[in-house]
């Protein structure tokens, strides 16, 4: 017994000592490459007429010389620009002690413009725990930005907050950023989580390619179409994209009037080839892929990122084609590389990466651990985006709604124009006529008879206009109805019961809004919809939709026949019904056979009440106060109605709401 513990004491010593080898030489080369690197910065620094010591230390502030060397970098978003200039490092510094100098001096507008290229050093870096906070503050004095700093912060500070899954933050900004010109879709948002068919409507749809996109953007615009489709798993589709980008990339490089630097050509030619070397990876092709993703590193040496994400991949060709030896030099340079950066889904990567190395080199104790570390950290990214992607499919709902009543505003200026143009016709032939009077009565009734037709004519519009408002209540249904068929097909491919039940939610919301439009189309009144016959079809529907043979629920209706409801705020009552309806039916009558549910609706003096209440089981304060997605779509619901609600349950549950006329 004492030789077996003794043999366990002397393998943990002997693998103790093994790390701290493997430290202390891992340690040693960081930290002469980390002087060599400072030593390099101080040399371009001086040559560039800047006065620093050999600890880049500035001897006094120069901050006119600073930013003239960051602004004369030519503009490509200016990470990799910035960084073939100067080390992220060495930026920092620099411009950590200006900040300093020019906070002191009460210099505001230096102040602000400092921090915001510190922002973009921390931001490129993915170190979202310094660049937020300084973004943050950026946005509260953004009277010291001017107008290309405040939108690159609005646009670096969403996506920091997707990338530390702050939707809700996010979402915020995106809003902002929609209402003010600046982005017409949501593709960035549904790619981070993971809705990439949404994403690659969006892009091809609002994203397009112009005479006047410079080159880098055309590359990049390739590449985000090729990276939509290879996350759909179409490879082929994948690929198309991405040559067309490598060939205008190689078009670029042998155009001798192109003013553009050649780094840049080769910067977007190496990710380009970097891109189709995962598709040979997926199609198993690891010669191929080794040898396109090598190139596309070895132009990476300023888009840590970016090296990283492919070196991960290399990995997996390596280990794939069982070179270990290649895969653990690779293995080690990722670690090296990932230190203090905050990008979860790449620790994700490289987690997996781990777990198939060890398993590679047969060392299973390890294997174990990385794949547990991998489930662990994937099922908290799943949890993640199962959440999100229920709002973002509501968003999308919002954001299709808000395109329709731009489509309907354009038309409604559109014919104002063409009514005002008619008005000045008319003044003008009035006024020929006014003229024309005195010289022939024949004239008179000529012009009498113009201004008859114009007014049939008129009118024959009028008729015509409310036969397309009509079709388009009907399309509107229509393409509801497509929605709701879409998600049907896309439930029967998923075996989550979770999302089965939040897609069926999500289906219920589109019927809901679908029913106002059917009610606008089926009546004579285009703006307002009948509230009792409204809330009955809902009920009716919801009813088929939970109620069987086994259950017999009762829905008892008041509602006054004379509440008429304009079109939005009908489609917000409509969706707090199906949800709070929705939610006695399947969980207010477990264990029971029957049940009562009522909906009671009445004028007040300056608004409505409306009370829906069921006899069933009720629920715990503790769940009545939790954030769940359906308590949080009630609440909000209510605030776009600019009302309150009251939560009671005893002896069942009571929602009563009151909002304005």
């Amino acid at each position: 017994m004492e030789m077996q513990t003794l043999t366990i004491f002397t393998s943990q010593m002997k693998n103790y000592c093994t790390k701290a080898s493997l430290c202390f030489f891992l340690i040693i080369p960081l930290c002469i490459m980390g002087q060599k690197s400072n030593e390099k910065d101080i040399a371009k620094l001086r040559k560039l007429g800047v006065s620093i010591d050999t600890n880049l230390r500035l001897n006094y502030s120069q901050s006119n010389r600073i930013i003239s060397i960051w602004d004369s970098v030519y503009d490509i978003g200016k990470k990799q620009q910035i960084n073939n200039l100067l080390t992220d490092h060495a930026w920092e510094q620099l411009l950590l002690q200006e900040i300093d100098w020019a906070t002191t001096s009460k210099q505001n507008k230096l102040t602000a413009r400092l921090q915001f290229y510190l922002s973009q050093v921390y931001h490129s870096q993915k170190l979202f725990s310094k660049s937020i906070p300084l973004q943050e503050k950026l946005l509260q004095s953004k009277q010291d930005l001017n107008s290309n700093q405040f939108q690159k912060t609005l646009a670096r500070l969403e996506k920091a907050y997707v990338q530390t899954n702050n939707l809700h933050k996010a979402l915020t900004i995106r809003k902002q950023r929609l209402k003010m010109g600046l982005t017409d879709s949501f593709y960035e948002l549904y790619t981070d989580f993971e809705l990439y068919d949404l994403a690659l409507k969006e892009f091809l749809a609002f994203e397009k390619i112009t005479p006047t996109t410079k080159m880098v953007d055309q590359y990049k615009h390739y590449r985000i179409i090729g990276n939509l489709y290879f996350e759909l798993g179409k490879i082929d589709s994948a690929r198309k994209y991405y040559s067309i980008g490598l060939n205008l990339s190689n078009q670029q490089l042998q155009n001798s009037s192109d003013n553009t630097p050649k780094n840049i050509h080769l910067s977007g030619r190496a990710s380009l080839m970097g891109s189709l070397g995962r598709c040979f990876l997926a199609e198993g092709d690891y010669p191929k892929a080794i040898q396109y993703l090598l190139i596309d590193i070895e132009q990476s040496e300023d888009d840590k990122l970016n090296m990283i994400f492919k070196m991960i991949h290399l990995t997996n060709a390596y280990i794939a084609n069982k070179d270990v030896m290649n895969a653990k030099k690779f293995v080690r340079r990722i670690d090296q590389l990932l230190k203090d950066k905050e990008d979860k889904r790449m620790r994700l990567r490289a987690t997996e990466m781990k777990s198939n190395y060890f398993t590679l080199i047969n060392q299973l104790d390890s294997a174990l651990y990385y794949t547990k570390q991998y489930n662990i950290l994937k099922e908290a990214q799943n949890e993640i985006i199962r959440k999100n992607q229920a709002i973002l499919l509501l968003i999308n709902l919002e954001a299709e709604d808000r395109r329709k009543d731009l489509v309907i505003t354009m038309a409604n200026l559109e014919k104002e124009r063409s009514d005002k143009k008619a008005q000045q016709i008319l003044l003008w032939g009035s006024v020929i006529v006014i003229i024309m009077a005195t010289i022939s009565l024949i004239i008179l009734t000529i012009s009498n008879t113009a201004k008859s037709k114009s007014k049939e004519l008129i009118e024959k519009k009028n008729e015509e206009n409310e036969l397309l408002l009509k079709e388009l209540h009907h399309r509107v249904k229509n393409n509801l109805q497509v929605i709701y068929s879409l998600i049907n097909l896309q439930k029967r491919r998923i075996d989550s019961p979770a999302l089965h039940q939040s897609l069926s939610m999500v289906q219920n919301r589109i019927k809901t809004m679908s029913l106002v439009h059917q009610n606008l189309h089926e009546n004579e009144n285009f703006k307002e919809v009948n509230l009792e016959a409204y809330v009955k079809t809902i009920t009716d529907y919801l009813k088929l939709l939970y109620l069987n043979e086994v259950k017999e629920i009762a829905i008892q209706l008041t509602v006054d026949s004379s509440i008429q409801i304009i079109m939005d705020r009908a489609i917000t009552i409509g969706l707090l019904i199906n949800e709070i309806v929705s939610n006695s039916m399947k969980y207010a009558f477990i264990g029971r056979a029957e049940g009562l549910i009522t909906i009671d609706v009445q004028k007040l003096n300056n608004g409505y009440q409306m009370s829906i209440s069921d006899n069933g089981i009720g629920f715990s304060n503790e769940l009545a106060h939790s954030k769940s997605l359906g308590l949080y779509l009630i609440e909000n619901l209510v605030k776009q109605l600019q009302g309150r609600y009251d939560l009671e349950s005893h002896h069942g549950t009571t929602y009563t709401i009151y909002f304005n006329a």
